[in-house]
């Protein structure tokens, strides 16, 4: 191939790798078409367009409309943190599993605003004030019905979602609490079962052994008998994963040699190797030992990870953290391991 050949190979590389590869320049992303594309503020200049068009046109004086405005703001605000007072009766039952017992957290969580919010509360309280002590606004605004239900409480509508006036961490928590599987617990419930778990505890179709029987081959090469043929997967409240079962807090337990190896082709990885912990627990008044198959629920280290760093999330996910490990991330493996007996119950 001719040097000029090369040339060109090399650029059409350089062209169909662009095509393929998501690009940063400055503070913008930029990405192939077979990719979303980030969203631009189009929706955002639409809502202002349509909430001014009513200032525009209104034939009434500028500051009765704004006053009008203001109002129903307040108004919306209002029935905003009526709602949130009823689903503060709710959570009330959840006090000690949610807020730690705590009222303080509680009311925090379900009365938080973002800051534009104060700020929009605080202008319209002092306009809405000023302008009823200063005019006489009945008589001065003509009243339309049609203008009413067409513009303004649409715009009204529109400003509480420029706003955010549904953003807190109670509804947050309502949104994980959903179950639509799209929320980090679920993204680590899901990967830790069908990446692990669902390799590790049934067969595989290959010549594999299940947990079971590598929990029987290890009684009869190390002369133990294990409590129950089961893994005991912890998911500690602190999201602390030690490195081992045997520490300071725990003097009962000692280690043991882990499971017989497991090895299962995935994703391209040549036999990638996967063992279970094995566990002694001593009793200390006779010293009896009894063997387990335990670990952690390895996805919660890295989540711990996540939210101790600054990253974008990591206040949400502090907020969050009793709903995504606990409510999500047990609520699925039990899900799905009760679909894993069921199938195995089917095949035996």
């Amino acid at each position: 191939m001719s040097e000029a050949e090369n040339i060109v190979a090399s650029q059409s590389a350089q062209v169909n790798l662009k095509n393929l590869c998501v690009l940063q320049r400055g503070n913008k992303f930029y990405y192939p078409r077979s990719i979303p594309q980030e969203r631009g503020p189009l929706v955002t200049k639409n809502r202002s367009g349509y909430c001014g068009s009513d200032l525009i046109t209104n034939d009434n004086k500028k500051t009765s409309v704004i006053a009008l405005y203001c109002l129903a703001l307040l108004i919306s605000i209002v029935l905003q943190l009526l709602y949130r007072s009823v689903l503060v009766l709710e959570e009330l039952n959840h006090l000690q599993s949610r807020y730690s017992g705590s009222y303080a957290n509680l009311l925090k969580n379900a009365f938080h605003l973002p800051v534009k919010c104060y700020i929009a509360l605080f202008a319209l309280v002092l306009y809405t004030l000023y302008y009823f002590v200063s005019n006489d606004w009945f008589s001065e605004f003509e009243f339309s019905f049609k203008r009413i239900t067409l513009l303004l409480v649409p715009s009204i509508y529109l400003i509480g979602i420029l706003l955010e006036l549904n953003v807190s961490p109670l509804n947050d928590s309502l949104w994980i609490a959903k179950d639509n599987g799209l929320d980090y617990g679920s993204g680590m419930a899901y990967s830790f079962f069908y990446g692990y778990l669902n390799l590790v505890l049934p067969k595989t179709g290959t010549q594999e052994k299940n947990l079971k029987e590598l929990m029987q081959d290890y009684e009869d090469q190390n002369d133990v008998h294990f409590a129950v043929y089961k893994l005991f997967i912890l998911i500690p409240k602190s999201l602390t994963c030690t490195v081992s079962l045997k520490n300071e807090n725990s003097p009962s337990i000692d280690e043991s040699s882990s499971l017989p190896p497991k090895t299962i082709t995935v994703a391209g990885v040549q036999d990638r190797v996967y063992k279970n912990a094995v566990y002694k627990i001593i009793s200390e008044k006779t010293q009896s030992k009894i063997y387990v198959s335990a670990e952690f629920a390895t996805p919660l280290k890295t989540f711990k990870d996540v939210f101790n760093r600054a990253g974008d999330h990591s206040d949400f996910y502090k907020d969050q953290d009793n709903q995504i490990c606990y409510y999500d991330v047990g609520k699925i493996i039990l899900t799905r391991l009760r679909e894993l007996k069921k199938q195995r119950e089917k095949t035996d």
